[in-house]
């Protein structure tokens, strides 16, 4: 069965090259790679093509990439990736959605595949951490509130089951696109289509689940460096964007979420809090970890 990755890149070049080096010497099964560069200007868009070069020597292989002219969220630009894919693709396969701001370590993807074999109803699988050793990130519900699990976990035997994960590196199993899984675009840009997903996936049956695949996620770096950030200004952008989308999520799943002690709203709200600790938490890359 075959495995495709898929990257988005939006002007955060210097970052896509660090994971595509440690993509390079960490991904020992064979997987094919899908980039879409969303909307990054010239400079960036040169830089990220020059990184191509190194994929040579990789067992991921180039499959395809999608430039688009201006940003279309993430959703869009995901769902272009998974269109692609289904287009080229006659068999099954499973997608590994991958931030461009992460770098793997040896074996990652083989750790990745091999839960997902073991455990067929599971159909998404985290495998990101933050640089400081947290999952990052696992939803779950105490009281009624969304809360983060704060305990790394070991592989093979240790996982964090969630009401939601973080896509910094998602596998999405064969059956769930033999379904049609797809984004839902409605949610503007960023934040909440995650959770939207897995959402999804759970209604259909299956869990999804947190590993330490060895995928390190250093934080919303695209986004810091087109000027979303969590202070001043930028944080005025970040809200607004939230609001928009927590309204959509209660929408669609206010009945699913019935009887809970908060609204959807306090609930999104307190993830995106718990979500910006852990995004503060990684810091700056210092260096290559490999």
């Amino acid at each position: 069965m075959k495995t495709y990755i898929v990257i988005l890149v939006w002007n955060n070049a210097n970052d896509f090259e660090q994971c595509v080096a440690s993509l390079v010497l960490n991904t020992f099964a064979s997987a094919s790679l899908v980039i879409v560069d969303n909307g990054s200007g010239d400079h960036e868009r040169r830089e990220m093509f020059r990184c191509f070069g190194l994929l040579g020597r990789s067992a991921a292989k180039m499959a395809g990439t999608i430039s688009n002219e201006h940003n279309r969220g993430i959703p869009a630009a995901q769902n272009q990736a998974l269109d692609l894919i289904q287009r080229v693709e006659d068999g099954p396969y499973g997608v590994v959605l991958l931030d461009a701001d992460t770098v793997v370590r040896p074996f990652w993807l083989t750790r990745i595949l091999d839960y997902a074999e073991a455990h067929p109803d599971v159909g998404i699988v985290g495998g990101a951490k933050s640089p400081g050793g947290h999952s990052h990130p696992v939803y779950h519900h105490t009281d009624g509130r969304w809360y983060v699990h704060d305990k790394q976990c070991q592989h093979p035997s240790g996982f964090m089951e969630g009401e939601s994960v973080d896509f910094a590196c998602a596998y999405l199993r064969p059956e769930l696109l033999q379904r049609g899984l797809r984004m839902d675009e409605g949610y503007e840009f960023y934040d909440g289509h995650e959770q939207d997903m897995t959402f999804r996936v759970r209604s259909w049956g299956y869990r999804v689940v947190q590993i330490d695949a060895g995928v390190l996620h250093y934080g919303s770096a695209a986004m810091k460096a087109n000027g979303y950030t969590w202070s001043g200004g930028g944080r005025q952008q970040w809200d607004e964007l939230r609001a928009k989308n927590t309204k959509r999520f209660a929408d669609i799943w206010e009945p699913f979420l019935a009887g809970r002690r908060h609204s959807v709203e306090e609930e999104i709200e307190h993830m995106a809090a718990m979500n910006a600790k852990l995004v503060a938490e990684a810091g700056d890359r210092k260096e290559l970890p490999l």
